[in-house]
Parts: structure tokens; sequence; C-alpha cells
């Protein structure tokens, strides 16, 4: 239970359900809506007096705390008997695969600052309440919410972005270019654009030669000559866009091909960022 009290002693009162009835995800096209499901009662206040909450969401699976979004607006009114509203936040694909990240398998802790205002001036007391609450949901509960999400999940490779001048950053600003192009629907100059951001990858990561990796049987290849062909057959596939001969002349590129072509070339990318120097 969490109060909002406009002057000691007279408040409203939060109470937020525990375990799996701590929130609800609810699919939308890329961007979801997070339901939290919340008790309100009122303590020694009119009935019928409307109050707006509203406030800011932030994870607590780092020291940093990184804000999700604002609450939308919710209105209320002061009743005599408790009831039930909840408070919601639009959550996107790249949020949700942060909170993925950052939880690590574990609980998602959530902390909600909270604010409400009397939408109509009552005398003795003061028109705005301010509190601070956190909710915890079980790592199980959390799943289970993320697979009823289903295919309205798109998922998408993060790459980080240094702020220097370096390869690796050209590298994912050519990721950036071939996503545009997608968007453009031209799905060649995409595959184009992420084979130039392949450079950086087969520089970066230390792997035996492809030439001599593909002598062996697949089955009998080690895990980093596996690495390496995966990254020259999908350099030699992309490269064919930078090519107008009696081989690749006929190529054609749709969408879906233009997708796992940047895809694979971004997931690449994250890993070579996170190889030990």
């Amino acid at each position: 239970m969490v109060d909002l009290e406009f002057t000691p002693g007279r408040a409203i009162r939060l109470g937020l359900g525990p375990g799996d009835a701590t929130v609800h995800l609810n699919a939308g096209m890329g961007v979801h809506r997070l339901d939290i499901p919340m008790t309100v009662a009122s303590v020694r206040l009119p009935t019928d007096m409307p109050i707006q909450l509203s406030g800011d969401l932030y994870t607590e699976l780092s020291h940093a705390a990184p804000w999700l979004g604002s609450l939308h607006l919710k209105q209320i009114a002061t009743r005599a008997f408790e009831v039930t509203e909840y408070l919601t936040c639009s959550l996107n694909d790249s949020q949700l695969q942060g909170i993925e990240a950052a939880r690590d398998g574990r609980d998602v802790r959530l902390r909600l600052d909270l604010k409400a205002v009397l939408l109509h001036p009552v005398d003795t007391l003061y028109p705005i309440a301010q509190t601070q609450t956190s909710i915890s949901v079980p790592a199980a509960a959390w799943a289970r919410q993320l697979e009823a999400l289903g295919k309205a999940v798109v998922l998408e490779v993060l790459v980080p972005l240094p702020l220097d001048g370096s390869e690796l950053r050209q590298a994912v600003e050519r990721i950036r270019e071939a996503k545009g192009h997608i968007t453009d629907g031209r799905y060649e100059e995409a595959v184009r654009a992420a084979r130039l951001a392949l450079d950086y990858v087969k520089d970066a990561i230390p792997r035996e030669d492809a030439a001599r990796a593909q002598k062996y049987p697949p089955k009998q290849r080690t895990q980093e000559q596996r690495w390496s062909v995966l990254v020259d057959d999908l350099y030699s596939l992309a490269s064919s866009t930078h090519h107008d001969d009696a081989v690749t002349e006929n190529f054609a590129w749709r969408r879906d091909d233009a997708l796992m072509i940047v895809g694979a070339v971004a997931g690449l990318l994250r890993r070579s960022a996170r190889q030990p120097e």
C-alpha cells in the first residue's frame, strides 16, 4: 500500500497487486501497453472528488534506473468503497528487449513516481500529492507475459553505437542506412549497405581462414571454423549486390531477404563489439 497525502492523514491509498497480478502486457503493433492493476481507496476524503493521476515509470534492474516512459493520465473519483483501476504505460519492442537484457532471468523491478492532482480545489487540502513506490514482477510471471505477446514483438538486434569516429561506428551507421533502405523498399541497396558493414566484422574478429575451414567436413569443424564459414558465406551472398555479371545479374532481393541479411550482419557486429581485446 502507498498513500498520496493531500494533507496528513487524508489521502488516496493505492494497493499494487503481488506476483502474477502485478502487471499485464497487451499486444500492439510495435508498441505495447503495460497495465498495472491497483486498488484505490479514500482515506478521510469527500466522495466523488475528481483526481488526476500521472507519473513516470523506471526500471530498477541497474544502478542507473533507466526511465521507461510517462504513465498515461488517469482520472479517478473518490469512493466510499475500494475500487480497482489501472495505471498504464506504453513500451515498444526495443524497450522490452532492453528489459530482457538487463534482467538476465531475474525478477523485473519497476519504480513508479506518482503524482495526484485535485481537479477541483478543496479547502484544507493541498492540491498536489506525490510519492514513490516499487513493484516486483516474478521472473516466471514476466516470461509468461512476454510469451503471450507472441508474434506481436519484433526482435531487433541492438548494436552499441560508439561516440568516436571508429570503424565500428561507421559499420553501425551502415546498418542504420540499410534499415532506412528497407523502410523505403530499396532492398538491394539495403543488402549492399549491410555488406559494407560486414567488412568490419571480417577484420575485427580473429578467425581461421575460411578457405582452410571449408576443407573440413561440416560436422568436423570447430566452433571458430563454423563462425568463419558463416561470415564468409554471408559476405559472398551480400557481395553479389556489388557485381553485375552473368551469375548475379538475375539476383532478386525481397524484403525478407534484406531483413535476414541486415539482421545477421547486425548480430555479428554486436558479437564483434563484445569480443575481448
